[in-house]
């Protein structure tokens, strides 16, 4: 991911989107041939199946984890049971962090357990765990007003996620600073450990975590968040007064270990040197299945290509599924499929990324502007009989893992969801495949296929 956690990528942006002219009718041809992409892809309902599968095969995912390694190979089987060609794993180095023991507890009067998680890639306590008073803070700035009276203490960040916006992605945007940069802030001021409320509008005993930095300019100091209810009590506690807590984190940084992106085509029918990408993350936080984070993209990556062979499609260009390994804590296979195809980028048409979760898809979002944009809306017409009409324009790279492709020019475009209950489930233990609607994903796996049909033929 990127220095600011890329995951409300697509819908913090929609604000920022033009939409183009309306366009005209939608082209018989093209209307019969989503129709068809649609109706295959409820009624086989492949989509809920795979993603059982990969589940299955690999619930822990975390990149350096052997999780993630049998997430390759279920993966790289896959694509060959689906008939894909120039099958591979392209290696890649990752990040070994190993989340180990976890616990917190207030002490004295208020004594209670709390559900607490560390936040990916922190650094554990000292042994027997540490503690030490809490001061809350709402805010960056209200920490540094506290200044020397944050010294040697644990600094709870009780910013909430704001509810009344109706972007969630903009919701999260606004508070996941202090997830991401809470324990830097914390050792500005010589605080012991940084404590963060779960980034979510919904108060539950869910803690959630996610990737978090350090600056090595400035002490280290541990980090990890507490479940939004615990979060609430915890600020009740301390308007009565003084609060001390006990918090142990076993969590280690190992070195740099071997991994990869699982790569695999369909081969075009007439410019197979031309390709699209389409792909999501392979790799989830361990707390819980990552069915939706990022499960669901890599199944709709994968199932889109399935339905455009079982429909009897063959687009001109190759489309090339990629599984990104590393998206939670590094972009690492984001910036080696860059890098590997580097001489072949100029070949690129274009990159489409389904990092949202497996909701219901309301349409798409695109890099591209102007005249550009208003074309594709018209080619893509069709999908608006599935309800996923929506077309957002000026959105960047449309995903953290085709980030560097939109760097290098390759026009990107991301799936598009009702994303109102996305971070309800985002890095906890409930990311699981019961959290996953059959429709809601196979639907989204149609809309990628019929838009990679688009793509694949300009």
């Amino acid at each position: 991911m990127l220095r600011l956690d890329c995951r409300f990528f697509l819908i913090a942006l929609a604000a920022a989107c033009s939409t183009p002219p309306p366009p005209t009718a939608a082209d018989p041809l093209a209307a019969a041939r989503c129709k068809q992409l649609v109706e295959r892809a409820l009624a086989d309902n492949q989509a809920i199946t795979l993603l059982g599968g990969l589940l299955q095969a690999a619930p822990k995912r975390l990149s350096g984890s052997p999780g993630s390694d049998a997430a390759v190979q279920w993966s790289l089987a896959t694509m060959r049971a689906m008939g894909l060609v120039n099958v591979r794993a392209e290696p890649c180095l990752v990040p070994q962090w190993v989340r180990g023991e976890e616990r917190a507890e207030l002490l004295g009067q208020t004594a209670q357990p709390l559900r607490i998680t560390a936040l990916g890639g922190s650094i554990g306590t000292p042994d027997g765990g540490l503690e030490a008073e809490v001061v809350e803070v709402r805010s960056f700035e209200q920490l540094r007003e506290l200044g020397e009276k944050a010294r040697g203490k644990i600094v709870f960040f009780n910013r909430p996620m704001p509810r009344a916006l109706r972007s969630v992605g903009q919701a999260y945007g606004e508070a996941v600073p202090q997830r991401s940069n809470g324990a830097i802030e914390a050792g500005k001021v010589g605080a012991l450990a940084a404590l963060v409320r779960s980034v979510t509008t919904a108060i539950d005993g869910n803690p959630h975590t996610g990737a978090m930095h350090y600056d090595d300019a400035v002490a280290k100091v541990p980090a990890a968040a507490i479940a939004t209810a615990d979060a609430e009590q915890l600020a009740k506690a301390l308007q009565r007064g003084p609060v001390r807590m006990k918090l142990v984190l076993g969590c280690t940084q190992g070195p740099d270990v071997a991994g990869a992106n699982a790569v695999g085509e369909l081969a075009g029918s007439v410019t197979p040197e031309r390709i699209v990408v389409v792909g999501g993350h392979l790799d989830a936080w361990d707390l819980g299945d990552g069915a939706h984070d990022d499960g669901a993209g890599c199944i709709h990556a994968l199932e889109a290509v399935r339905l455009l062979q079982a429909c009897g499609i063959r687009p001109r260009c190759t489309i090339r599924v990629v599984l990104f390994a590393n998206e939670e804590n590094g972009l690492r296979g984001a910036r080696a499929y860059a890098d590997t195809h580097r001489d072949e980028l100029g070949k690129h048409v274009a990159a489409l990324e389904s990092d949202s979760g497996g909701f219901a898809p309301l349409g798409l979002t695109t890099s591209l502007r102007d005249e550009a944009a208003a074309a594709m809306q018209q080619k893509l017409l069709p999908l608006q009989d599935a309800n996923a009409g929506t077309f957002l324009t000026g959105a960047g790279g449309c995903g953290a893992d085709i980030g560097p492709l939109h760097n290098a020019g390759v026009a990107c475009f991301g799936l598009l969801v009702n994303s109102q209950r996305y971070f309800d489930h985002h890095h906890t233990a409930i990311d699981t495949l019961a959290m996953v609607n059959e429709r809601e994903l196979a639907l989204g796996a149609a809309v990628v296929a019929y838009t990679l049909s688009v793509l694949a033929d300009g």
